[in-house]
């Protein structure tokens, strides 16, 4: 034989061709994911890469049998690039079987070109070629797209089927047609198509890690930004502090719940939480320990709720909870004696035991609302009937409580323009010795002066203060009043008693508390000595610690301190030694009631009986009658306070009532 064919050839031109079809396949995900004159751009190169190689094994293939040269070779190519522009252009669109059939077609015509169709077996080689090209090629292209994004070696098993194809086209040809005559001797490989082979595949190769690189970096921002973007959405819908949904999740997951609840009949119910006593955490230990008591609380309402119902926080210490397919309002007041007791049970913080206490109220969907924003505003209208009700408590939504809320509203609205109006006034309650009836004290009531209602009592607006955040002001009012009509009194040579104003609890537990008395007193130049402070039983045993602290400031600095209603709290022996009082007051409800009951008869006389072993003074509050002076003083009771003995005064009335009780007259005789 001539012309033997070298083992090593074939084997070359199938690495070759496997080499440039994997590049040129590996542009077909790029075509597809970019857009206009960027998909056209890999599009050319993906076919430009493949036509390449088509021209390498053509002429690499035919230089040992044919005088091919190069003008052929790259006639080939360009046949091949025609071919392989549409072929990849549909690879990328999916269609495997289309682009299989084009670019088989064009390797099989890349191949056969030059081949003059009336020799003998020309037409059937030229079908065999054509079956041959477009069988690989098909093959090639269905193995990739077996899978949406194919992994490296299933490419790398396409490009290989789609070499081998390339590679075997012009084996094939000169085998099923060959020319003995069209022969000529023998020529050594050119080097320049190696040269240009590794060329076109380095630069391929190149092309395709920086695009890779560049596809890398792209995805790490997009996944920062998508990651950036879900914290956005996260902060937007969820609390900072405690990670629970807030105030718009709950909204928009009513707006998605109800329809469903309504259709298929399933009951939902919102509940409204408000915690009392949560300020003066805040002021007293520090906003570090509000938040990590509040995280304290959200632990305790996930724990008082199944895990398919929701818990939220609206924002400063109001809560809200909204739950699925409960069973009956029994069952929602059950689930709400609970949350009572998780959340009101007390919880150490900053290093202190401390507890605010819940109060809840229920809208029920559809009896108490249709719409998100009316079930939480009929809640939280029911929260606050719970407040009105004595706190610590539940309520469920009632129709009638919206005149009441909207009577609320605006009774805060007044308070807070009546304080900067000057309307509220301080009238005096006598406070007398049981025994001589002379005048030994005064008690401080606030009454607010309203425009249009008149005298309104302390216990029409003082819890409304609490709840608005006016109490401090308003205290400090009092105070600032008090110790001015004191020196009033005494600029007109009025022997003077001491007088007793109410601390709220949360004046006693505010952090500004003692330093703003010091100011006001300061300002008015009183004598501490002339005032006594009373604080309920309830408030001395609510966040004991700094109760106590303040307490003994206040004691340090030269006041008196008094409990008031006592008995009505669950204040311990224990805390009762601790605290710097020298008074306590029987609350009005045991003195009344001594009258018909003989257990509350036996109370008070157990309370008279307990101050004097601890050395305390008592005075019993609401003495209406003679029977009851002449029965507290039998039991020891030192001091009474009741309409016997007086009604609140104003000032000037007050001043007759000194005058004359220092001139020696009894006080209600």
């Amino acid at each position: 034989m001539a012309h033997p064919h070298n083992l090593w050839l074939p084997a070359l031109l199938g690495a070759l061709a496997t080499l440039h079809a994997y590049l040129a396949l590996d542009t077909i995900p790029r075509v597809a994911s970019a857009r206009g004159a960027v998909a056209m751009l890999w599009l050319g190169f993906g076919a430009a890469v493949l036509a390449v190689g088509v021209w390498t094994t053509q002429y690499l293939g035919h230089a040992a049998t044919s005088s091919l040269g190069g003008v052929h070779a790259a006639v080939a190519g360009g046949i091949a690039w025609a071919s392989a522009v549409p072929a990849l252009c549909q690879a990328a669109r999916g269609r495997a079987w289309l682009a299989g059939i084009l670019l088989g077609a064009g390797l099989a015509l890349a191949t056969t070109f030059d081949q003059r169709l009336d020799r003998p077996g020309m037409a059937s080689c030229l079908a065999w070629m054509l079956l041959l090209g477009a069988a690989g090629a098909m093959a090639a292209l269905a193995w990739r797209e077996r899978r949406p994004t194919p992994s490296a070696p299933r490419v790398w098993g396409a490009a290989a089927l789609l070499g081998l194809t390339i590679a075997a086209l012009p084996v094939a040809g000169n085998a099923l047609a060959p020319d003995a005559a069209m022969r000529p001797p023998a020529q050594a490989p050119g080097a320049a198509a190696f040269v240009i082979s590794a060329l076109v595949l380095l630069l391929a190769a190149v092309v395709q890690r920086a695009q890779r690189e560049l596809a890398r970096q792209a995805a790490q921002i997009r996944g920062e930004l998508e990651s950036a973007r879900q914290a956005l959405v996260h902060q937007a819908f969820h609390d900072a502090l405690t990670a629970l949904p807030n105030r718009a999740k709950v909204l928009a997951q009513l707006q998605e719940l109800l329809p469903t609840a309504g259709r298929e009949g399933l009951d939902v119910a919102v509940m409204f939480i408000d915690l009392d006593g949560f300020k003066s955490i805040n002021d007293t230990l520090g906003h570090e320990a509000g938040d990590e008591f509040l995280r304290r609380v959200a632990e305790a309402l996930n724990a008082s709720v199944r895990q398919r119902d929701t818990v939220a926080r609206f924002g400063g210490d109001e809560f809200v909870v909204v739950l699925e397919r409960f069973r009956s309002r029994e069952n929602l007041g059950a689930i709400c004696e609970k949350i009572l007791a998780r959340v009101g049970a007390p919880v150490l913080v900053a290093g202190q035991k401390v507890t605010a206490t819940p109060s809840i109220g229920v809208a029920v969907f559809p009896d108490d609302g249709a719409e998100p924003t009316e079930l939480l505003r009929h809640a939280d209208i029911a929260m606050y009937a719970a407040k009105e009700r004595g706190k610590a408590g539940f309520c469920f939504y009632e129709p009638q409580m919206i005149a009441r809320a909207s009577e609320r509203l605006a009774l805060s609205t007044d308070l807070r323009e009546g304080l900067g109006r000057d309307e509220l006034r301080v009238c005096y309650q006598p406070k007398v010795d049981l025994r001589s009836r002379r005048l030994v004290g005064l008690e401080a009531l606030a009454r607010w002066a309203h425009p249009t209602r008149g005298h309104l009592p302390p216990s029409m607006f003082i819890p409304l203060a609490e709840d608005c955040g006016l109490i401090a002001r308003l205290g400090e009012r009092v105070v600032r009043e008090v110790a001015g009509q004191i020196a009033r009194w005494r600029a007109e040579g009025l022997p003077l008693v001491p007088v007793a104003i109410n601390l709220s609890m949360q004046e006693i537990q505010g952090a500004n508390f003692v330093p703003s008395l010091l100011r006001t007193l300061a300002e008015t130049g009183l004598d501490r000595h002339a005032i006594e402070f009373e604080i309920t039983e309830t408030a001395a045993m609510t966040d004991v610690h700094t109760t106590l602290r303040h307490l003994r400031e206040l004691e340090a600095l030269g006041f008196r301190i008094a409990i008031d209603d006592f008995g009505t709290g669950f204040s311990s022996l224990s805390h009762l030694r601790q605290l710097p009082a020298r008074t306590i007051k029987i609350d009005q409800s045991f003195v009344h009631g001594a009258d018909v009951s003989h257990h509350d008869r036996e109370i008070t006389e157990a309370i008279i009986a307990l101050a004097r072993k601890l050395r305390l003074h008592t005075v019993a509050e609401g003495v209406e009658s003679e029977q009851q002076a002449s029965w507290l003083v039998q039991a020891g009771c030192d001091i009474g306070q009741g309409y016997l003995f007086g009604r609140p005064l104003p000032p000037g009335e007050t001043a007759t009532l000194l005058a004359a009780g220092f001139a020696g007259a009894p006080v209600g005789a």
